[in-house]
């Protein structure tokens, strides 16, 4: 404990981190939680916003692999984050003067090649910054700071749109002025971190028969989690004809499910972060899995707003805070100081491969059922039922994950669970 004390007073983290994150989270929570409606008031079919969703979900990802490997080994960690996040801000200014669906799918794919160079190499930077024993807790810390700006940037979305005085896509263009302008300033503050040079950053363990071990349980990880958001990302180009075509939702009403959602994720986050810290990120991140496969259930049982934001409050975004720490601290837990950004792209170009596929399946599987069944409810209920059950079942094999890292206390039936043989190995 003492150790870990001083390994936690050593670190003084820059502010500007801090400032970095809080500026990409107002501006990822001012326009990106919109594009799909916006599109959506554009004319976009099943079949584009399938596309859409599937390309952001892919290009990100993917082209991170590249960039996660040249961000352990060349130049400051910060200078590919400034080069992204400028690069981002000009994609998002462009896409506020999108007429057409096809339009906004191409600039999509510029946005997405932009945050190619982000992802990897901030989540790498944070790591270098956080002491193994506070991962969760500081995590959190940033989660708090993210949820905060992103807070305020949902609230002054729900402003704009509100003034805007129309039910259509103009409503939502002055939101992606303001997040391309967040977005190349946060950058930019990010000139003032000190460079820390990953090489110098003691590992938990060094041994090899300890590296064999985190690099197995990360590929396991890997493995499971590309199962999960498969079913997971059917419903995600849906959700938006379920608000505004089914349900009816109005623009205003549209930013407050979102506003909703990101007070909710902020208020949890200290709470995720010390139950990490205590019992570990696998046994948290079962819990959220359970909770996510109730969501699609409740979608299409209860086709109600009002009832859409009590879930936002009391089951998305407890179980999103602890989607987001429990993932990032295990990955941290696993990966190599040198190799963090490695080990992230790793990780984010297979989801993006498994979301992009499941994305455009849900996509296309809800155009078709729709053309069959001749309703666009019936057709939304059917895909949300398929991703519902299969989160569930998708959900246990959570449980025969392990971490070669201990942690101080444990939710001891997951870890009698986890640590079982099948009765074929005993």
């Amino acid at each position: 404990m003492a150790e870990e004390q001083q390994e936690e007073a050593d670190i003084h983290r820059p502010r500007e981190l801090y400032a970095y994150h809080a500026t990409s989270s107002f501006a990822t929570d001012i326009s990106m939680s919109y594009f799909s409606y916006f599109a959506v008031r554009l004319g976009a079919s099943f079949e584009l916003l399938a596309w859409m969703q599937s390309l952001n979900n892919l290009l990100p990802n993917t082209l991170q692999h590249f960039w996660g490997w040249i961000s352990d080994r060349r130049v400051h960690r910060a200078f590919w984050i400034i080069i992204g996040s400028v690069l981002g801000g000009f994609a998002l200014w462009l896409l506020s003067q999108a007429q057409t669906p096809e339009e906004v799918l191409a600039l999509l794919v510029l946005y997405s090649a932009s945050l190619s160079l982000v992802q990897p190499t901030w989540a790498a930077l944070q790591g270098d910054w956080i002491p193994a024993g506070r991962r969760g807790r500081v995590l959190s810390r940033f989660h708090v700071v993210g949820g905060m700006a992103g807070l305020i940037g949902s609230l002054v979305a729900l402003w704009f749109v509100y003034n805007s005085g129309n039910e259509t896509a103009d409503g939502f263009r002055p939101l992606f002025v303001m997040a391309a302008a967040a977005t190349a300033l946060g950058g930019l503050i990010l000139v003032r971190v000190p460079y820390r040079d990953p090489g110098d950053i003691p590992d938990e363990q060094q041994t090899e028969q300890a590296r064999i071990a985190h690099s197995n349980a990360f590929q396991g990880f890997v493995r499971v989690q590309m199962v999960y958001t498969l079913l997971m990302s059917l419903i995600w180009p849906l959700f938006a004809v379920l608000l505004i075509r089914v349900v009816g939702a109005t623009n205003t009403q549209l930013v407050i499910f979102s506003v909703l959602g990101a007070a909710a994720e902020m208020a949890f986050q200290p709470l995720m972060g010390r139950l990490v810290d205590r019992v570990g990120p696998l046994q948290v991140m079962f819990l959220s899995r359970i909770g996510f496969a109730v969501l699609p259930f409740v979608y299409v049982l209860w086709q109600d707003l009002w009832v859409y934001y009590a879930l936002q409050v009391v089951l998305f975004g407890p179980c999103f805070s602890a989607f987001l720490v429990s993932t990032n601290t295990l990955i941290l837990d696993l990966a190599p100081s040198a190799e963090r950004a490695g080990y992230f792209s790793y990780y984010n170009t297979r989801i993006g491969i498994t979301t992009f596929t499941g994305a455009l399946i849900g996509g296309h599987l809800a155009g078709f059922l729709e053309g069959h069944l001749d309703s666009t409810a019936q057709a939304i209920y059917w895909v949300f039922v398929i991703s519902g059950a299969g989160r569930l079942l998708a959900s246990f094999p959570y449980l025969r994950l392990t971490s070669p890292r201990r942690y101080p206390a444990s939710l001891r039936l997951l870890d009698r669970l986890a640590e079982a043989q099948r009765p074929w190995r005993r």
